[in-house]
């Protein structure tokens, strides 16, 4: 979707630092909505704005903070994570960078959307001290009422307050005229009304969230909508009209965040039926959309359901294996990036542990390989050789001609041979039609098998972004002997480190 020039030009002519004062809430209203749209509108905005803005601006935990939001919503956990440490660098270090006032309300919009994370993410803290303190924090009436819708949808689930004080906090919502929060609001009851066994009641909240979804004309609320009604339904056994609530899912894109959560309830639908062949390959049509995103909620328990199904259904230990370790990898290595092990992340990691202490295996957690061992020293050249080399002999094991591994991974076939030719060329030895001669490199295939189901550029993107991030700190976050070892101009660098030198309608949850 294009950029709307006037909401950059808005964000750029906010008065700098001796003037924030006259900053007025119609202003904060606009700058707290920034991230709360559409994720490919605010996409380019947020490229924009850290071209234009320097990293000492202090409207850059804005920036930070909206872009968290908007990853969030596109399921890009892990980048919605480095976003909010990189927010909390700028915010609690430069406490007298700017006057109280805009402070307090950053520091609101902070606490706002990081307990939305939070709670995303089953981190078990309770958010309501952070939500009080951000209710306090702000001036701004619409955003003091979303904190307070918050509040009351979290005093039930940790406090066990009654569903009547939601109610009254959506009925103000809607008198207010803040529609997207009031569908957000109506669908939070219809699902906390099922969990407490009243049937008629969620039925008649997803009634109103649907019509006013449907006459705002909210394709995005209504996935969720049908999606959350659906499983209402299969929590009923209701399965054939659960698969019909879930099939009125309209799908945007190959990367519509929605895939991997659709995925997952038509696996449960299949499960349920006894249809484990059908449950498989949903769970690992979602895993191909979730792995690319990095969504922290989805993949460690998308592995889990792969590996118990192998174990438990067909009593085949090495595949139950091959996927609890792929759960286990990842968990540990969002916990590498301080994300608590809770959750489908734990229940994982017990699982794989478990099974290698069945088989006999060490009773300590085995330590994730190192993948990238194989990059320190080499040039970008080099590094992406070797991987193009080892992407096509791991594949070539399943899928024996070029043409069938080609339409495998999505790529045109002349590409590929291209890509053939040129590592020939270069020495690097390709398995023949016969043969599966590759020279593997063990800890390099593990990080292909995680990702075997991804077209040819997503899993390139993929490892180009981790190689960065390792290398970056293998080489002590220095710049230029980055350069200078990768063998790429100055600037190249700067490019493909830019997220990692950064720590690497209303507002609403997810």
């Amino acid at each position: 979707m294009e950029l709307e020039l006037h909401e950059l030009n808005q964000f750029k002519s906010l008065q700098q630092h001796n003037d924030t004062e006259r900053i007025d809430s119609e202003y904060w209203e606009f700058l707290l909505m920034l991230g709360f749209g559409n994720p490919r509108k605010t996409e380019q905005l947020y490229k924009t704005l850290r071209n234009e803005l320097s990293d000492h601006d202090w409207r850059m935990p804005l920036v930070e903070i909206g872009e968290a939001r908007s990853q969030s919503l596109s399921n890009r956990d892990l980048d919605c994570h480095s976003c909010l440490q990189s927010a909390s660098d700028i915010i609690f270090t430069r406490s007298n960078f700017l006057n109280e006032k805009i402070q307090a309300e950053i520091l609101a919009l902070y606490y706002y959307v990081l307990t939305v994370y939070h709670e995303k993410i089953l981190h078990k803290l309770s958010p309501l001290p952070m939500l009080h303190m951000g209710k306090d924090l702000t001036t701004i009436n619409t955003f003091q009422l979303a904190f307070t819708y918050r509040i009351a949808v979290n005093e039930v689930k940790w406090l066990g307050a009654p569903l009547s004080n939601i109610k009254s906090v959506v009925n103000e919502l809607e008198s207010k005229g803040l529609w997207t929060l009031t569908v957000i609001g109506y669908r939070s009851l219809a699902i906390l009304s099922r969990i407490g066994g009243d049937k008629s009641s969620a039925y008649e909240y997803y009634d109103m969230a649907f019509n006013l979804a449907s006459k705002l004309n909210s394709n995005t609320h209504l996935k969720l909508l049908h999606n959350s009604l659906g499983y209402t339904l299969f929590s009923e056994k209701r399965y054939d009209e659960a698969e019909q609530e879930y099939l009125k899912i309209i799908i945007e894109g190959d990367n519509d965040p929605m895939i991997p959560v659709l995925y997952e309830n038509l696996a449960l639908l299949a499960e349920a039926r006894g249809d484990y062949p059908l449950a498989i390959s949903h769970i690992k049509r979602a895993i191909a959309v979730s792995t690319q995103l990095d969504s922290i909620p989805n993949v460690p328990g998308e592995y889990l359901f792969l590996g118990r199904t192998y174990e438990n259904q067909f009593d085949d230990i090495e595949r139950a294996e091959h996927y609890y370790r792929l759960g286990y990898e990842n968990s540990m290595r969002y916990a590498g990036h301080g994300i608590s092990l809770t959750g489908d992340r734990k229940t994982v990691v017990d699982a794989y542990v478990n099974l290698m202490n069945k088989k006999g295996g060490s009773k300590n957690p085995p330590k994730p390989p190192d993948h990238f061992t194989f990059a320190q020293g080499k040039s970008w050249k080099e590094i992406k050789d070797i991987f193009h080399h080892q992407l096509i002999c791991f594949h070539h094991k399943a899928q024996p001609t070029s043409k069938i591994m080609a339409a495998k991974l999505n790529m045109p076939a002349s590409t590929l041979y291209s890509l053939q030719d040129r590592l020939k060329k270069r020495g690097y030895q390709l398995p023949g039609k016969s043969s599966s001669d590759a020279s593997p490199d063990d800890n390099l295939f593990t990080f292909i098998e995680a990702h075997e189901e991804l077209s040819w550029d997503a899993i390139n993107n993929i490892f180009e972004r981790e190689i960065i991030h390792y290398l970056y700190e293998k080489y002590g976050y220095n710049k230029q002997r980055m350069a200078q070892i990768l063998k790429l101009s100055y600037p190249s660098i700067i490019t493909k480190t830019r997220e990692l030198t950064q720590v690497s309608d209303h507002l609403l949850p997810n």
